[in-house]
């Protein structure tokens, strides 16, 4: 095969590679492709974040970060949709909302290079309410606890589902109680890690454990922050 019709046909599984990721985690509405890259790598398949539909696509574009801005500037003014950029010490944020399609694309700082490296989210807003795979009901949650995050993720074997909580009151106490309220509903040990000291804070304690249930699995943490309680409930269900 020539070098070039190497690249040519790199190109093209890329292009195919990312219209089928689009489609399949933001929805068919959802498919448009504003910077071409030469090479993509999937982070977040079919996510749900925060009740919205989301994909996130690791992507490598040909040219430097400033020729990839304007050509993502480019694609929206001929599809006559107002872009949005910003750019600062963090690098360069950019994005457009196509009815209901919202197109995010963060370069972070690089080197000057012939190619230039972005992630790319694609955002599904309004519509009906997206459906979790593990449901509400399927993994209750800590009494008092109050979402500070929401996201499900899924691949070919399994379904990841995490939430990140803040709650009243002390995290040994708040564990102990959301382990009794998991048991009580027919959730099993499967394992406890040994009490320990949160990062970057001495006087501050975490607990861990994990439970199963059925196909379900938990593996849940609780540490002190500021007199309440930080809790991360990670669930994952194998297909």
């Amino acid at each position: 095969m020539k070098p070039l019709d190497f690249l040519f046909t790199g190109a093209c599984l890329a292009g195919a590679l990312l219209a089928t990721t689009i489609n399949a985690v933001a929805g068919n509405a959802c498919n448009k492709t504003p910077v071409q890259p030469e090479s993509v790598m999937v982070v977040g398949q079919d996510m749900i974040v925060n009740g919205v539909p989301t994909s996130v696509v690791g992507m490598q574009f040909p040219g430097s970060a400033k020729s990839v801005s304007n050509a993502f500037r480019d694609f929206w003014t001929r599809e006559d949709v107002p872009a949005k950029g910003r750019s600062d010490s963090s690098g360069m944020l950019l994005s457009a909302l196509d009815d209901q399609c919202l197109y995010i694309l963060s370069i972070p700082p690089q080197p000057e290079s012939d190619h230039t490296r972005g992630l790319m989210s694609i955002v599904r807003l309004g519509g009906d309410k997206a459906d979790h795979k593990i449901t509400d009901s399927a993994v209750p949650l800590p009494q008092d606890s109050t979402i500070l995050s929401d996201v499900e993720s899924n691949d070919s074997g399994q379904t990841g589902r995490t939430w990140v909580l803040d709650m009243p009151g002390d995290a040994q106490w708040n564990a102990q109680r959301y382990r009794n309220i998991l048991a009580t509903r027919g959730w099993v040990d499967v394992g406890r890690q040994p009490d320990y000291q949160a990062t970057g804070n001495r006087a501050a304690q975490g607990t861990a454990f994990a439970m199963q249930h059925g196909k379900d699995s938990l593996d849940v943490s609780f540490s002190d922050n500021s007199g309440r309680t930080a809790a991360v409930v990670n669930a994952i269900r194998n297909r």
